[in-house]
């Protein structure tokens, strides 16, 4: 019944209205996960062993790719729930679960099996060297042990924000963050665990935000239309639908290639990011690398925010797409790129005028130099073209076109970042890292335009549409 009143209110109500409604409680969310990578970094810059910080960010590349198999399984079944709630198609709905918890276990042992088998070569090819390795190999071995809990609460995370529960979704994340950020503190300030105590922290806080999500799951729509029960072993039979496990092709093949896009993205970003690790390697000192990741934290935390955009919008955009309302799919596409405009704006004014405290929450200003202060700079210059990036990237797995994303994401992270970061940092040395970033996302923007202008007609058409299964 709920879901039909938020499918009703989707459909019908001013897309304003909508979007604030439905955003500010992602938004505010993903403020709190960048702040949590923000407080991450505090915690292993100022409380772990030295050369700690320089470990992490050689570490963080494969912790992407472990986040990637969440968002991957998560965004599929995400964006066919969200068409399956708009096109009101039972089926789906009914088996949709299951088949994304199975997807679940088979990535998390994956995971495992590859990342204890190849951590050490793995942040090696990330530039990894020294102690900087050790610790690094410490941390993401760490990590490791909470897998299943990560991709899961990622995963179910996304699904139920798919359902339209915003509110929901980002409550037990802002939970799973506090309990992180708690965690750090006594592992790492009163157990002095160093390093190990930041990773044990944040496997923590995933335990606690997957354990809230499966609780919740087995209570929603999801599992109620299965579970009709109102005795006293309802909620048993509920949990065990919850944690039921199949695997039917056909949505399994779907969920995958709706959400390849945000997994290609994920894995794109482990490969850029052991290339400029690389890099910078070469081309600097252990100062740049520990910077590096400094600026990538930073970077990370202004458009968390905008995220929640990104992570808003395709329930709204998939709902009305199943429901044959192509002109709401456009006209909420424009208001959330212009709302996302808007909240970037002040973050990037910010970042260029006071670099230098931006990077010094994080790292002591004697040690910030005068170029660090205009790579921050030239970093940051980016702002202002990520909002287009971030929603075409979630618009169109939303509109079942989830091959489209992934070719987006293909040409900008490896026809244009591979050649782009081997050759200017030849001429440019470390500042060539910069650049080269600035130069691929405003390239990237022309092709992007081009491929949404060219969507609209097709929607406007009705060649773009949602067939329901028969």
């Amino acid at each position: 019944m709920e879901t039909e009143k938020q499918r009703t209110q989707i459909l019908n109500d001013n897309l304003w209205k909508i979007l604030i409604d439905f955003s500010w409680p992602a938004v505010i969310a993903m403020f709190l996960l960048g702040a949590n990578n923000v407080l991450d970094g505090i915690f292993v810059g100022r409380f772990a062993e030295e050369g700690s910080l320089a470990g992490i960010s050689i570490a963080l590349p494969p912790v992407i790719a472990l986040t990637g198999f969440g968002l991957l399984i998560g965004t599929g079944a995400g964006s066919l729930l969200s068409i399956a709630i708009g096109a009101e198609d039972t089926d789906i709905r009914r088996r949709l679960l299951g088949n994304a918890n199975a997807l679940v276990l088979i990535a998390s042992a994956a995971v495992m099996l590859l990342g204890f088998r190849f951590s050490q070569p793995l942040l090696f090819a990330m530039g990894g060297r020294g102690n900087e390795l050790a610790l690094g190999d410490v941390y993401y071995r760490t990590l490791l042990w909470g897998a299943l809990p990560w991709i899961y609460a990622v995963a179910l995370n996304t699904l139920i924000r798919a359902e339209g529960k915003m509110k929901t979704a980002s409550v037990i994340m802002a939970i799973g963050l506090a309990v992180n950020g708690l965690s750090n503190y006594v592992l790492m300030v009163l157990l002095k665990q160093g390093i190990k105590g930041a990773a044990l922290g944040t496997n923590i806080g995933m335990i606690v935000q997957s354990l809230i999500c499966m609780l919740y799951v087995s209570r929603s729509p999801l599992v109620r239309q299965v579970v009709n029960s109102t005795d006293n072993g309802a909620f048993v039979s509920s949990l065990q639908q919850a944690c039921a496990i199949r695997l039917d092709k056909d949505i399994v093949r779907t969920i995958i290639q709706m959400g390849l896009s945000a997994f290609i993205m994920q894995i794109m970003m482990v490969l850029q990011s052991m290339l400029v690790l690389n890099v910078i390697t070469r081309y600097g000192t252990a100062h740049d690398i520990a910077f590096y990741g400094v600026v990538t934290r930073l970077f990370s935390f202004v458009i968390q925010p905008l995220a929640g955009f990104m992570i808003a919008m395709p329930p709204i955009i998939g709902i009305n797409f199943g429901a044959a309302q192509s002109e709401r799919v456009i006209a909420a596409f424009k208001c959330f790129l212009t709302a996302s405009f808007i909240l970037v704006l002040p973050f990037w004014i910010f970042a260029l005028i006071m670099p230098e405290a931006a990077a010094g929450v994080m790292m002591n200003r004697a040690l910030i130099t005068s170029e660090n202060s205009i790579q921050i700079r030239i970093f940051m210059a980016l702002l202002p073209v990520m909002p287009l990036t971030f929603l075409t990237l979630s618009f169109f797995p939303a509109i079942n076109k989830g091959l489209s994303s992934s070719i987006i994401a293909l040409m900008q992270q490896v026809v244009l970042y591979v050649p782009v970061m081997l050759l200017l940092p030849r001429f440019t040395g470390v500042r060539g890292v910069y650049y080269g970033t600035l130069f691929i996302e405003l390239v990237t923007a022309i092709p992007i335009l081009i491929l949404i202008k060219r969507e609209f007609r097709l929607l406007r058409t009705g060649i773009t549409r949602w067939v329901k299964a028969e």
